[in-house]
């Protein structure tokens, strides 16, 4: 699969706002490819959570993959545990679909004996 970074910077501000407003739209739908749901499941995520995070993300990388323009939009859960979604926006359609989705996971800090 070839993928292309679209552009490189260290912050996608435009992106994500379009992004935020896209999922704050009260007639906005969301949908999950069957990967995003696997991967959902594997870290205990909840769709109100990817939905939620997405109306208050950063974007921290932008590609071309497939013929579509992906983000990759992050943010943390109401639980504040970091969050990580590769979305395509269909700003005229009001949709927003989620190609996968994953938490980070949490650093345990180990006690010197």
């Amino acid at each position: 699969m070839k993928t292309r970074a679209v552009r490189r910077t260290a912050t996608y501000e435009h992106e994500a706002g379009r992004l935020r407003r896209l999922a704050e739209d009260k007639g906005a739908s969301f949908s999950y490819r069957k990967h995003a749901l696997e991967e959902m499941a594997k870290d205990d995520i909840v769709r109100i959570d990817v939905e939620n995070m997405l109306r208050r993300c950063k974007v921290t990388l932008v590609e071309e993959t497939k013929g579509e323009t992906t983000w990759r939009a992050e943010g943390k859960d109401t639980e504040g545990r970091s969050l990580t979604a590769v979305v395509v926006a269909y700003e005229d359609l009001i949709k927003v679909k989620i190609v996968t989705a994953w938490a980070k996971p949490v650093s345990v800090k180990r006690r010197r004996p």
